[in-house]
This record gives C-alpha cells, structure tokens and sequence, in this order.
C-alpha cells in the first residue's frame, strides 16, 4: 500500500502498560451475576474506540493461539502473529465487505468462517483451528436466544464480540451478561472493528463510539422482566384484550395484572419511576428490546 507502513500489531505488557496510560475506568454498572463473576475475574481496562478512553471493566478472557502471517516489521523472519476471526450474521454482503477489509487493511486478522446462525458455525470445518474471535450479530433469523449463542460460542473457548446494528440496551446488555467483550456497532468505521478485534484478542472490553458506550451503560438495561411477563406485555402490545390473553397463557386476569403491575416494578427498582399505565409500560418493553412486535398475531383463545 505505498509508502504506508503499518505499525505491528501492539502485544503484551507494553501493550498493556499503553492502553492504562491512554484509558480510565468505565463504570461498572453491571449486576447480578454478571457483577460477581467480574469480581472473581482479573481486571483489565477497556477501550471506547475513536476516544483514546477506556470506558469498562473487562471480563476474562478465554483462548489462546493463534496462526502466523508474513514477516516482522523489519523484514525479518519474524511472523506476525494472526487473529483468526469467525462472523455470525445473515447478511453476506456485508461479511464479504469485512474480509475485503482485513485483507487490505489488517493482515494480523483473517476471516475464517461465516454462517447465518450459531448452530451452523459450530458444525463448520474451518480448517486449521477454531477463531479465536467470534463477531455475533444480534438479531438472527432463526429467533435464537442471545445469551444462549454467546455462552455456546465461549464454550469452545472463543471471544465473542457483539457486532450489530442493534440499540436496544436490553438486548446488548443480554449478550454482555453471558460473556461477551464489548460492542461494534455496524454504522461506525471499519478500523474500530479492527481495533475491537485486537482488543478482545487480549480479553479486554472495547465499545466502538460513544453511542456504543451509552448503550452498554444505559440503565434501561438492567431491567430484568421474566419470560412471563414479558409474553403478557407481547400480547398486550398486540392488542388482544386480556380475557384472551389469560386464557392463552392458563393464568387469570388477577394474575396477568400481577404481571404487568411486577413489570412497572422491575423499571421502578432501575431508577425509572415514568413508567405508570400500561401503554408506557408497553411502549418501554418494545423500545429497551424486551419485546419484539412482529407480523403475525396469534389466534385468539376460545370463541
């Protein structure tokens, strides 16, 4: 490329002693078991990318190894250490874009393996070894639960990255609770993918702008609803009436209002007490990524 040179791809402790010099702490607003398992784990900071800033703490790093590519920055026999990358996302062309990407502009990076959902990844014979970087979009077409894809995928030992077009806090904050590394959202540059990826090679945290962060820290996230309640606040947006609704869900009416009242609850113990009627309550659940309102309505119960 010209008379550019890259700078090596920055490893070990004084990569490390860089980061701290450029960075400060993130606040750790994270609870549950997300929390204590921080607490067990080895603290490293983290990055927002486009800042110079750390904005988190991270949690614990899994994997190791990892290929080689070309020579040293000297010219030397020196192989560059290589990053092997996986992408879960069912939008080819944007996956043909990213390795184009990398190969152009990262050579310490290689796309190895896509596949439109997490099953299909795992079943895929990549060749030479596992990634040891997994980006995860999170919103598949197969429906599949978040936490459930970003536990499988640490389960053979990978880093997961969320890298999606997706806002909704509660959604983000579901991955970030079963162990991702940070956030890439697909609307900011492309060397913050590239930054994020060698972040979490590390183990560290890395979000990709401030946008990102303030999704990752928006307290709207750590609104917990349980599966039920969130099925009657689904079928309340709807619009079936609640006789329906509790014949569909073998609860009463007296118990779907339990729900609902336990959900307002749930915003209240986060620190948003604007959430009163249901018709907020509603317009919350669907706006924080608790509820999805898709096409089909479900038939109603009884006559």
């Amino acid at each position: 490329m010209g008379d550019h040179k890259r700078a090596r791809p920055c490893r070990g402790s004084t990569c490390r002693r860089s980061n701290r010099q450029r960075t400060e702490g993130i606040s750790d607003q994270y609870s549950g078991n997300a929390r204590r398992r921080r607490r067990a784990a080895p603290t490293m900071h983290a990055r927002v990318g486009g800042t110079g800033r750390s904005t988190g703490r991270a949690v614990q790093g899994y994997g190791t190894g990892r290929g080689s590519c070309g020579m040293g920055p000297d010219g030397n026999d020196e192989a560059i250490p290589v990053i092997r990358v996986a992408a879960v996302d069912d939008h080819p062309i944007l996956l043909d874009g990213i390795g184009a990407h990398f190969a152009r502009h990262a050579p310490d990076i290689r796309l190895v393996a896509t596949a439109e959902d997490v099953g299909a990844l795992l079943a895929e014979d990549t060749g030479d070894g596992a990634a040891l970087v997994v980006l995860l979009d999170l919103r598949l077409r197969d429906g599949s639960d978040i936490g459930s894809n970003v536990r499988r995928l640490r389960a053979t030992g990978a880093r997961v990255l969320v890298f999606t077009g997706e806002q909704r806090p509660a959604l983000v904050r579901r991955a970030l609770d079963a162990g991702a590394l940070g956030l890439v959202l697909k609307e900011d540059p492309q060397d913050r993918l590239v930054e994020a990826i060698r972040t979490a090679d590390t183990g560290e945290m890395y979000v990709s702008s401030r946008l990102a962060h303030s999704i990752v820290t928006d307290p709207r996230g750590s609104v917990r609803l349980s599966a039920q309640q969130s099925r009657v606040l689904e079928l309340i947006a709807r619009g079936l009436p609640h006789a329906d609704i509790a014949r569909m869900l073998h609860i009463t009416e007296d118990t779907l209002h339990t729900h609902r009242k336990r959900a307002i609850s749930a915003y209240a113990k986060a620190g948003d007490e604007l959430v009163g009627g249901t018709g907020e309550l509603v317009y919350r659940a669907v706006a924080d990524g608790h509820i999805d309102i898709g096409p089909d309505l479900p038939e109603r119960a009884g006559p």
